[in-house]
């Protein structure tokens, strides 16, 4: 027992080792060879990525940019160093001491240490639901960005995938990002860089325990650990006998079992759990912004492949219903293209449906 929780605890620090997290059981390609999703592989600018029967591997010569992890719908491909919460959060708190803040690429500004000046390795690496984050909570964020840097860069495919982001994002809370070329103060006193630099460092080391403690947890937990198609099929007839035997004595417990299997505590997607959150700080971001749901035909034959392969377990089978457990949903789409018969359809729902717990879709 003792041996197994000194190995979870290695993992979590083998992880925070590696900028980019990757758990081959979400990756939609190693859950159905049949998925057209190649997010990852189309936008690596070195083409560093390859999508193995059961794995993903990425080569010696990855640069680290973290495009892969903006597009990837799922996480199986997660940006660790630091994790997106970690940037939200900085970002916050330098705009909350009532100054402008500053988020740049790494490579498009000087080694001068700047006060509340937010680095990255590239704007391309952040997802539109954490701009939408930054935007919705912040009000004098400056963004670094020049069109020629980011042309004569290796990394090649960043500036588009930054544009897209940032583009859905101002669309989806109507607001417009401040983008500027250049900083609009130096801080020309070394005392105060250098007292900069120390409290900078400080503040990541705080930020890197508490977010290590949170890995922990969960490690430990067992909260976010992704389970293969076979464990899941396993799993699912395990569970399906214990509830027959329970509902021959019992029938209301049933539903009890039920809600405890689909329990909501458990978010697969940094990018969902951003959007959750501005979901509760505004109610009225639910009735504007739509996601693709999955929707069963009544003709479905029950075949239970949808369940066992979704990488996020949104679908589980409960005998011959078919439950959707909304927070999980992150609208990837794997059911709709692995349904052999066509009964699933993505249908545009408005963001007022994830209010449900879970839905019974069949």
């Amino acid at each position: 027992m003792l041996f197994k929780q000194i190995n979870k605890l290695s993992n979590v620090f083998l992880k925070k080792i590696d900028k980019i997290e990757v758990v081959p059981n979400k990756c939609l390609k190693v859950r159905a060879v049949t998925s057209s999703c190649s997010g990852c592989v189309d936008v690596c600018p070195v083409s560093s990525i390859q999508i193995e029967v059961d794995s993903i591997e990425i080569s010696s010569n990855c640069i680290n940019c973290g495009i892969c992890t903006s597009v990837c719908p799922t996480n199986a491909l997660k940006w660790n160093h630091p994790p997106l919460i970690q940037l939200f959060n900085k970002i916050v708190r330098l705009s909350e001491e009532g100054q402008a803040v500053y988020i740049a690429c790494s490579s498009s500004i000087n080694s001068d240490c700047k006060a509340n000046v937010v680095e990255v390795p590239c704007l391309g690496m952040l997802p539109q639901e954490l701009w939408m984050s930054i935007g919705m909570n912040t009000s004098q964020l400056r963004i670094i960005y020049d069109s020629k840097h980011c042309r004569g860069c290796i990394n090649s495919t960043g500036e588009e995938v930054f544009l897209k982001q940032l583009k859905s994002a101002e669309s989806n809370i109507n607001k417009v990002f401040h983008m500027t070329s250049s900083f609009d103060y130096l801080n020309s006193k070394n005392e105060e860089i250098e007292n900069h630099n120390r409290r900078r460092f400080l503040s990541f080391l705080l930020e890197e325990v508490k977010e290590t403690n949170t890995i922990t947890v969960k490690e430990v937990l067992e909260v976010s650990t992704p389970l293969s198609p076979f464990d899941k099929f396993n799993r699912y007839h395990t569970v399906l006998s214990d509830l027959e035997e329970v509902a021959e004595e019992v029938s209301e417990m049933k539903n009890t079992l039920v809600d405890r299997f689909l329990d909501d505590t458990v978010i697969h997607t940094d990018k969902r759990a951003f959007l959750f959150a501005e979901f509760k700080r505004y109610p009225e971001l639910q009735e504007k912004l739509a996601f693709l749901i999955p929707n069963i035909d009544n003709s479905c034959t029950r075949c239970g492949a949808c369940a066992f392969l979704c990488p996020t377990d949104a679908l589980v089978m409960d005998g011959e219903n078919i439950i959707l457990a909304t927070n999980k949903c992150v609208s990837c789409g794997l059911c709709e293209e692995i349904c052999y018969e066509k009964h699933i359809h993505m249908n545009l729902k408005k963001g007022l449906f994830f209010k449900e717990k879970f839905v019974y879709l069949l």
